[in-house]
């Protein structure tokens, strides 16, 4: 699991998968319920990452059963909460608020709430412009996370940005967002590199500061071709020459590269 989640963070899904898979047979073949239902967590994460939401629903909902089977309650109230980050995802609060609940529930009943459910819920208000409850659900993930540098202090950092830049504060979101990704580098999150990356360069663009914009731009879509990801890739690439234009520079070496690597000819040094 602990491998599983190590190549999760690092961007490499392919061997996450591999490790997820081989602790769901692990676990199946020792009968270790907590485990199975710990595994099927993690595959649903990797769906959900491929933007495959019928797979990660389906996953989630597995980790759910065989969680409550062995009447976990941390590990249900996590798997309750990764598929309501699903939902978010596709704009179905009503029911992201409900697993919410039910988690939150089930975690204080257990003595502790998990600083991603509080992430999760902020990101929730952030969606429905309720952007003073979404900063007081961060307050009380930064007041719940362990350690200041714990892995999940950059993502409150970056949810922290977002909705500081929807609120229309761009000058703290940049800074939250640059605090996210030292974070995310100096763990070796590529994808939450790639993320932050992206996010600055929408504030940079709508500032009018077009070299900064295609500079963090730039970085993020080489992140994200390595990784694989063709979708945003795809979705920003003429934008990135359009902010190439405008500031006069010349990507052809970067273009070229990122079409090499999603035709997948990388040296494939994110999963090394």
């Amino acid at each position: 699991m602990k491998l599983g989640m190590y190549w999760y963070h690092r961007g490499c899904s392919r061997k996450a998968l591999e490790h997820f898979q081989t602790a769901y047979e692990h676990f199946s073949l020792h009968d270790q319920s907590q485990g199975v239902a710990r595994s099927l967590i993690g595959l649903a994460h990797l769906h959900r990452l491929a933007d495959n939401r019928e797979n990660a629903l389906l996953f989630y909902d597995a980790a759910i059963a065989a969680a409550r089977r062995c009447d976990d309650q941390t590990v249900t109230a996590r798997a309750l909460s990764g598929k309501a980050a699903l939902l978010i995802d596709s704009d179905d609060l009503s029911g992201a608020e409900t697993l919410l609940d039910e988690a939150q529930l089930i975690s204080t009943l257990s003595g502790s709430v998990s600083t991603m459910l509080f992430n999760h819920r902020a990101v929730l208000a952030m969606k429905e412009m309720r952007y003073d409850d979404a900063l007081t659900l961060l307050d009380q993930a930064d007041s719940s996370a362990a350690e200041a540098e714990s892995p999940a202090a950059a993502t409150i950092r970056f949810t922290r940005a977002r909705v500081l830049m929807r609120s229309g504060d761009d000058e703290k979101a940049m800074a939250l967002f640059q605090q996210a990704l030292d974070l995310d580098r100096g763990a070796g999150f590529s994808r939450g590199m790639a993320a932050d990356l992206l996010a600055m360069a929408d504030i940079y663009e709508r500032s009018g500061q077009n070299e900064s914009a295609l500079d963090c731009l730039e970085r993020s879509l080489k992140i994200y071709a390595l990784m694989g990801n063709r979708k945003i890739v795809l979705d920003n690439l003429d934008r990135l020459e359009s902010l190439a234009g405008q500031a006069g520079s010349d990507t052809r070496i970067t273009v070229h590269y990122i079409n090499q690597w999603l035709a997948g000819e990388a040296v494939d040094v994110v999963c090394r």
